[in-house]
């Protein structure tokens, strides 16, 4: 998740916020997260209870979520204290909204592959973790979060767009391992 690094630093620079309601602030984002992530659970299973396929029931949630945290643009276009908290939330629901992109380590990995699957996914993030909030530090060492609140913008439109285009049916894939052993 992206965004966590922006949380704790954006409150404290709001004009009219002293300590506790800075820290009251910045736990709103993260409940809203918590919850995002409960409803695309919901959802997802909701939708393959209804008939649709699982993979689509579970790329959904991921490209809506996706583009929901690219919200946090609307930080940038407003003044008050509760309308960037606002902003904030929302994106950080959409992030919570598509964490089910888990799902797939377990629905594509060969059956003998899964443990290193998700170890590479781990490995994956965790560089995402490390970079994202370099570069995030770079674009925000001005006196604004402006470009830092673009970029992230633009990578959850990036990874709905890859998910749209890129990523295509989700299903298992096969090798000849798991063959001898069917």
């Amino acid at each position: 998740m992206v965004l966590p690094d922006l949380v704790p630093e954006v409150p404290g620079r709001l004009p009219g916020l002293d300590f506790i309601k800075s820290g009251y602030y910045a736990s709103i984002p993260y409940l809203a997260a918590f919850t995002g992530i409960l409803c695309s659970g919901f959802l997802s299973d909701y939708l393959v209870k209804k008939g649709v396929s699982a993979a689509k029931a579970r790329k959904r949630p991921i490209i809506i979520g996706l583009l929901v945290s690219s919200s946090i643009l609307g930080a940038n276009y407003v003044d008050t204290p509760a309308l960037i908290i606002f902003f904030m939330s929302l994106s950080f629901f959409g992030v919570g909204f598509a964490s089910i992109t888990w799902i797939f380590v377990s629905t594509l990995a060969p059956k003998h592959l899964i443990n290193l699957t998700g170890g590479v996914f781990n490995f994956v993030g965790q560089l995402a973790g490390i970079v994202v909030p370099v570069v995030i530090g770079w674009l925000a060492s001005g006196s604004s979060f402006e470009p830092a609140l673009v970029f992230v913008a633009l990578l959850g439109l990036m990874g709905a767009c890859s998910y749209l285009f890129l990523v295509g049916d989700v299903e298992r894939i096969k090798s000849k391992t798991d063959e001898g052993h069917a």
